[in-house]
């Protein structure tokens, strides 16, 4: 995993910041059988950014795409500190035969049709692109009922090999504050994908269910695997990405304490961390 540090902040007379953003996880693709693992959120950082005292900054934290979606699921939803720094949410993974969405981070693609294990199956859809710095595209489906992982920060997402599914990419981890937008794997038969490391959900099995990105990671659904019954919405359906998250790094000297949402406050030697779990602000 790759891990990103940013530089020691400025004198401790500024009012200096450092910002993560992660991106809404996209929600696993398929409402009946072999669907595309979510994109991971994007994921971003900056710092040396300074506030200016008195201004009140809003905090978008993004939601994660819902999951079951024929032809692609939803996408997530973007985050942001004020107008300092924006991340996209991840794509929506797709449905059987079908591509997934660009993104913070690409949706696999649905898998192809090979129920009778010849080769060349019905090719499977292609994964969603990413957007450079935020993430990487998700893996194309295969034709053996297997969809493509979820792309993540720090890899892409695995194009199916053989019988198994794609395992979801990779996220990253930010100043020792956990690993984020990790995207989910896809859905398979017999194999089901992993989830990316950083939040991406497990893709399903025969009669398994995917499992959702992780809550304020920013991961990636998995992909749905098959359900026997062929019922709508039961065990071949994709599962939800995660929410995001946005954390603020400043010196506690400089920190107000004047925040709304759902937040979590830490500190770390002569620096306080600010974690916003669901949307709010920051007065400086």
């Amino acid at each position: 995993m790759t891990g990103i540090h940013l530089a020691i902040l400025g004198g401790s007379g500024k009012n200096l910041v450092s910002l993560l953003a992660v991106g809404g996880g996209g929600g696993g693709g398929s409402s009946f059988a072999y669907g595309g693992g979510g994109g991971a959120g994007g994921m971003n950082s900056t710092s040396g950014v300074e506030l200016t005292t008195g201004t009140t900054y809003t905090v978008t934290v993004g939601g994660g795409g819902s999951g079951g979606g024929n032809p692609v699921s939803g996408s997530g939803g973007s985050s942001s500190f004020g107008a300092l720094l924006s991340v996209s949410g991840g794509g929506g993974g797709g449905a059987y035969y079908n591509s997934g969405n660009s993104g913070g981070s690409g949706g696999g693609g649905g898998g192809g049709s090979n129920p009778s294990g010849t080769i060349p199956g019905t090719a499977g859809g292609a994964g969603g692109s990413g957007i450079s710095g935020q993430g990487n595209a998700g893996g194309n489906g295969g034709p053996y009922n297997n969809g493509g992982g979820g792309g993540g920060k720090s890899s892409a997402g695995e194009t199916t090999v053989g019988a198994y599914a794609g395992a979801g990419g990779n996220g990253a981890s930010w100043e020792g504050q956990g690993t984020f937008a990790g995207g989910g794997g896809a859905g398979g038969n017999p194999g089901q994908g992993s989830g990316g490391a950083g939040g991406g959900g497990t893709g399903g099995a025969v009669d398994v269910f995917a499992t959702g990105g992780s809550t304020n990671a920013g991961g990636g659904g998995g992909g749905g695997g098959y359900d026997s019954d062929g019922t709508p919405g039961g065990e071949g359906s994709g599962a939800a990405g995660g929410s995001g998250v946005v954390i603020m790094k400043i010196r506690t000297a400089n920190y107000t304490g004047t925040v709304t949402g759902s937040t979590t406050v830490t500190t770390s030697g002569v620096y306080t961390f600010v974690k916003w779990t669901s949307s709010g602000s920051y007065t400086a």
